[in-house]
């Protein structure tokens, strides 16, 4: 009885212990193998109403639209500077100049060798009566090329007046039941016949293709006028469906309602033309037979050897006179004088630049956009500058003027020259460092997350991810649009998301 007794309580201590640690050991496979909370992992934050901006941050120089760099064209001692730094000069002003004793000397002399040939021409001439006889004869021949000019010009824009009769376009299967296409501008080719235009439906819409006196096609379009080819005319189609699909166009529009006064006033011209370059013509003519008349007395030898001597006189004239030049460095511009690097006395070298000529009323600024932010750059978009020289508190206003549409590389990259106006600032001077801020676009009130919170898959769509349980983060993806990329790695969204809608931001990985 006692060791039955003693039995049933070892077992029942048994019993409990093995309970006791089945429920510990369920506690404890529950901790290790339960889902952990993905909420610490996530990152969320609330759709607002913002200003949004877009910029293109760029490091440039100080330019001078005149930028040179002087110096003589010839070696010799320096006998006179006429100017030194901060001076403003004029174009043709003399700035430096070298010995010239010896350069006057033969510029004097080639001038008396060219005198001395005249009056030999003259002597040949046999006094005045040649003399005036070929003064009118020139006038004559200037007159005639004056009046042939003008006419040409004249007859020019009568005969393109009338090729511009009021050009239309007209069914090429004569139907009478259509509307036309407007024509527009100014036809310029300069030639007569047909524009074929034939209209199909093209991958882009309804298009129309042109041939007969030029070839060319475009896209059809109800409100803007689209050119047709390079003929100088436009076309705008009154609608995107068009029963008629052949068109003609005919130059002149003989049945346009200006085309007879047109062509009256071109047969007009001709006839002026003719009349008025005869006359000329012919007084040419009198003119050369009255010189051929008076220079008969002289030579012709004679005559032709004293021109030469002229012809030659002159030759050595222009090669004094250039290396005359050559000892003076004048203002090729007008402008500002920033370096004088040489001295009286001094001898100075062929071609070595002496002294510097900026404009530094007028300067610009030139930088190097990259290839990824060229495309968003237009003509006068507006800039925000500073300069290392004034500090960053001091900002000045700029325009972008020019984009270059030549690249360059740049340490393996490419690049594009930008040039960006700059208002007259005290004390800018060429070479200065500036930083600037170029204003590309911006929104205002307008609903920004970070670009990181879009996703966007294989096909180009764009969703976010929307919490659907503030407190567990559980969310979905919804499709959005976006807009403006702007600044700080925020995007405009249009659609898809509202103020004040949680999002996902971030998901860390585990």
């Amino acid at each position: 009885m006692e060791k039955a007794k003693q039995f049933l309580k070892r077992n029942i201590r048994r019993k409990r212990f093995w309970i006791i640690s089945g429920i510990v050991f369920l506690f404890a496979l529950y901790f290790i193998f339960r889902p952990s909370s993905n909420i610490k992992n996530i990152t969320t934050d609330f759709a607002k109403i913002s200003d949004l901006k877009q910029t293109v941050l760029a490091t440039g120089q100080v330019i001078s639209n005149t930028d040179l760099n002087l110096s003589f064209n010839t070696s010799g001692v320096v006998s006179s500077i006429k100017v030194k730094v901060g001076d403003k000069v004029k174009k043709g002003d003399i700035l430096a100049t070298l010995n010239q004793d010896q350069e006057r000397a033969s510029l004097t002399s080639a001038k008396g060798g060219l005198a001395a040939a005249n009056a030999r021409l003259r002597k040949v001439l046999e006094g005045g009566e040649v003399t005036l006889a070929k003064i009118a004869l020139d006038n004559a021949i200037r007159d005639y090329e004056n009046v042939k000019k003008a006419q040409d010009t004249l007859v020019k824009n009568a005969y393109n007046n009338m090729l511009n009769s009021n050009p239309e376009a007209i069914p090429e299967n004569g139907t009478s039941d259509y509307t036309a296409p407007i024509i527009s501008g100014s036809y310029t080719l300069g030639k007569e016949g047909q524009i074929k235009l034939r209209i199909y439906h093209g991958s882009s819409g309804i298009s129309y293709e042109v041939s007969g006196i030029l070839n060319g096609g475009g896209v059809s379009n109800n409100i803007i006028a689209q050119p047709i080819g390079n003929s100088g005319l436009y076309i705008k189609f009154p609608d995107n469906e068009l029963n008629v699909k052949d068109w003609i166009i005919e130059i002149p529009n003989k049945k346009a309602s200006d085309y007879l006064t047109n062509y009256n006033l071109y047969q007009s011209a001709l006839k002026t033309q003719e009349s008025l370059v005869s006359q000329a013509l012919s007084v040419v003519d009198q003119r050369q037979a009255e010189y051929d008349l008076k220079s008969t007395t002289s030579r012709g030898s004679d005559i032709d050897l004293a021109q030469a001597d002229v012809i030659s006189a002159q030759g050595v004239v222009e090669q004094a006179q250039a290396r005359y030049n050559n000892t003076v460095i004048y203002a090729p511009a007008e402008g500002t004088i920033t370096s004088v690097d040489i001295k009286v006395g001094e001898l100075a070298s062929a071609l070595k630049e002496v002294i510097i000529l900026q404009d530094v009323t007028n300067m610009y600024i030139e930088t190097d956009i990259n290839e990824a932010n060229i495309t968003n750059l237009q003509v006068s978009m507006p800039v925000d500058i500073t300069f290392d020289s004034f500090g960053t508190d001091k900002i000045f206003n700029g325009f972008v003027t020019e984009i270059n549409p030549s690249s360059t590389i740049i340490s393996g990259v490419v690049n594009y020259k930008v040039k960006v106006s700059i208002d007259q600032v005290k004390d800018l001077r060429p070479g200065m460092t500036s930083n600037m801020t170029i204003k590309v676009k911006d929104v205002s009130g307008v609903i920004s997350v970070p670009s990181r919170s879009i996703i966007v898959d294989k096909s180009g769509s764009k969703t976010i991810r929307l919490i659907t349980n503030t407190k567990n983060k559980k969310w979905k993806e919804v499709p959005v649009t976006t807009g403006l990329e702007g600044d700080g790695g925020l995007t405009e969204i249009t659609s898809g998301l509202n103020e004040g809608d949680e999002y996902v931001v971030l998901i860390k990985a585990k």
